[in-house]
């Protein structure tokens, strides 16, 4: 009995130590984004996850994708969309606690070979699906006028999204392409090789972030974004401010 006991009390030490030295577990915050702020939230993940103390995972894709994973029970905490209308709609059905505009999107037409064209070259424009990419529709709503005052290659590729379209245009499947500033900013590509597409050739570009499960990490993350100093870096990333 008296061995028993001693067993006993030597057990609840262990447990005692073993709780008292158990890591605190860090929170997880699983984020959707669509493509063209992707590469942002990459640059400042570390920022993020020391200043708010949690981890982050990061899924990207088109705006129309990644909210039909949503509707679908996609496990993630907060969107980040190209647009307005995809967080309005999911706040409608119930899927979003609220929704607010996190930046303005600019449209841009790039092409390596900008300097010295050829007009021989047979490759295609590439532009972002429409139905699932808002930089897609805002290159539709664009095009005619865009062919009328430059040179654009006559036949079209689709992409995915607007990171498909960067990577056609990069890798030289398509000559050249119209896709997000964003991209080329956070790229280092040239500003000798594109332009800034004219903002009265098409709809706004609002970008919101619809908060799905919201919580500490989330009102963490919202509040760092809203900082000076991040409001300036995405700027410098080629994003338009809110006012």
């Amino acid at each position: 009995m008296k061995t028993l006991t001693v067993i006993v009390l030597v057990l609840a030490t262990l447990i005692f130590a073993y709780v008292s030295v158990k890591p605190n577990v860090i929170p997880a915050l699983h984020i959707a984004t669509a493509s063209s702020f992707a590469p942002f939230l990459g640059v400042i993940t570390e920022d993020i996850q020391s200043h708010c103390q949690i981890k982050i995972q990061i899924s990207s894709g088109s705006s129309g994708m990644l909210a039909t994973q949503i509707l679908n029970g996609a496990p993630f905490d907060i969107f980040f969309s190209a647009d307005a209308v995809r967080p309005a709609q999911l706040e409608k059905k119930g899927n979003a606690a609220f929704r607010q505009t996190y930046a303005f999107g600019h449209l841009v037409y790039w092409q390596p070979s900008f300097k010295n064209p050829d007009p021989d070259d047979p490759r295609p424009l590439a532009i972002a699906d429409p139905v699932l990419a808002p930089f897609g529709q805002a290159a539709m709503q664009s095009l005619d006028q865009l062919r009328q005052e430059h040179g654009l290659p006559g036949d079209t590729v689709w992409g995915r999204s607007a990171a498909q379209v960067f990577q056609f245009v990069a890798t030289g499947a398509a000559k050249a392409g119209l896709v997000p500033l964003s991209l080329l900013r956070l790229a280092g590509v040239s500003e000798d090789e594109f332009f800034l597409v004219t903002t009265d050739w098409y709809s706004p570009i609002q970008q919101d972030v619809a908060v799905l499960r919201q919580s500490r990490t989330t009102d963490c993350l919202l509040a760092f974004l809203n900082t000076p100093r991040s409001k300036a870096m995405m700027v410098d990333a080629g994003f338009g401010a809110v006012p």
